[in-house]
């Protein structure tokens, strides 16, 4: 394949874990330029629910060891779910909501783990690196040109209110891969520096104020996983003088002095409300809505049911709940909507799911097993996935599977195991007992 255009053959199986992981990347050229209708949303849907009937029926899991710890334990979210429900019913439509809303991303998980490769995972990121270009161009022409900014300053992803969602993911996994490659030996100073530069100074042009922390943890992280040397100490010290540049360009634009000091980041933190006085604070929801809402132990443990408090354009899957709590906002932060449909448990359960990625490429990356590479951004995007549960609501967009694709990476077979695991199978075949 070497010096040549190489195409791989797919089956439609594999070409849909590819569509559900590009079509985010088109929504808004699709719904905001061409003005498609809303519904093209949910093809996606039908991409990952054709996926999971697949599985199921193939029994993908079998001989997967080392993915079937999360099977077992989605399944248990799952059945966690219906029992809190079947005590908390409502709606079979509100359940179906909240189903479709939480564990599509698990199917997609598995499917990207299942049905991609390796190889398949390096073309993504190609069309990925040139999407990023892309994105920078856009949003300069957005906001210089159009006069967009702040939650309005999406680029690719258009300009739509909480566009920024979309695009402070995108920013996070283009400059994990990118630090990472750098620290590995296997991208130019040049263009490592080139990315977070852009994506600081469009962090800026948003005021993504949090993309700075963000960037900070995975500079940090970064340079924990991967060895010294001389090169990752420069770029780190340029990383942190970029940092504060981007710091000092936000202040200027939005007139937001001090913005970043201790004292304010932990005000910014800690207060009990976002934006409007009866707003939930992003660490303090869960405090907020155990003395408003969820007022009883049992409640609090175990959650209102899944769906009970979800929102929906479809007025049929519109919960009373919403309407009646819309005003908290609750819906901005993953973590108060899993805790009040949840509870504590749910949560835990949620949780345990990163914790487990964590726990699976920190071991594989310490006794060099698998793709070093891909095993280190399982440890920032785990780590970085507790965080934005509680940064807001992305998580539950279709931003999201951006990020489980990043995780299930580390579970993708390379092509060489693929194909030894096809000669294996010949020769079973070969070898089996003619009745």
């Amino acid at each position: 394949m070497t010096g040549k255009l190489y195409i791989k053959k797919r089956t439609i199986l594999e070409w849909l874990p590819l569509y559900i992981i590009a079509m985010p990347f088109f929504f808004s050229l699709l719904l905001e330029v061409l003005e498609l209708p809303d519904v093209i949303k949910y093809t996606v849907d039908v991409a990952w629910f054709v996926l999971f009937l697949t599985m199921v029926l193939k029994k993908q899991a079998e001989g997967e060891k080392k993915i079937l710890p999360l099977i077992l334990l989605s399944l248990f979210f799952l059945l966690y779910t219906f029992i809190v429900y079947l005590v908390n019913f409502q709606s079979p439509f509100y359940f179906l909501w909240g189903l479709r809303n939480n564990f599509r991303f698990y199917i997609a998980f598995f499917a990207f783990a299942y049905y991609l490769q390796d190889e398949d995972a390096e073309t993504v990121f190609k069309f990925m690196d040139v999407l990023f270009w892309v994105n920078i161009v856009l949003s300069f022409i957005q906001f210089f040109l159009l006069g967009y900014r702040q939650d309005y300053l999406g680029g690719i992803f258009g300009v739509s209110k909480g566009c920024n969602a979309y695009s402070i993911i995108f920013l996070t996994i283009i400059l994990t891969r990118s630090l990472l490659r750098f620290m590995n030996g296997d991208e130019s100073t040049l263009l490592c520096l080139s990315k977070c530069a852009f994506a600081l100074v469009i962090a800026a042009l948003a005021e993504l104020k949090a993309f700075f922390l963000f960037f900070a943890l995975i500079l940090f992280v970064a340079t924990l996983i991967t060895s010294f040397s001389w090169k990752k100490f420069i770029l780190i010290l340029f990383g942190v003088v970029m940092m504060f540049i981007g710091v000092i360009l936000l202040e200027v634009i939005f007139k937001q002095d001090g913005v970043f000091t201790l004292e304010k980041m932990l005000e910014l933190i800690t207060q009990d409300s976002y934006s409007r006085k009866n707003d939930l604070g992003r660490l303090t929801a869960i405090k907020q809505l155990s003395n408003m809402i969820l007022t009883n132990k049992t409640e609090q443990w175990f959650g209102l049911g899944l769906g009970n408090c979800d929102t929906s354009s479809f007025a049929i899957c519109n919960t009373s709940f919403y309407k009646q709590y819309s005003y908290l906002h609750y819906n901005w932060f993953s973590s108060a909507f899993l805790f009040l449909e949840t509870g504590y448990i749910g949560l835990g359960l949620y949780f345990a799911f990163f914790v487990f990625i964590f726990i699976f490429c920190w071991r594989r990356r310490r006794n060099g097993e698998g793709n070093l590479l891909y095993n280190q951004m399982g440890i920032i995007m785990s780590l970085m996935c507790v965080i934005l549960t509680f940064y807001n609501s992305s998580l539950r967009t279709e931003a999201a599977y951006m990020v489980y694709f990043v995780l299930a990476l580390p579970f993708m077979k390379s092509a060489k195991e693929t194909d030894d695991e096809d000669e294996e199978t010949d020769e079973n075949e070969l070898d089996a007992p003619v009745s």
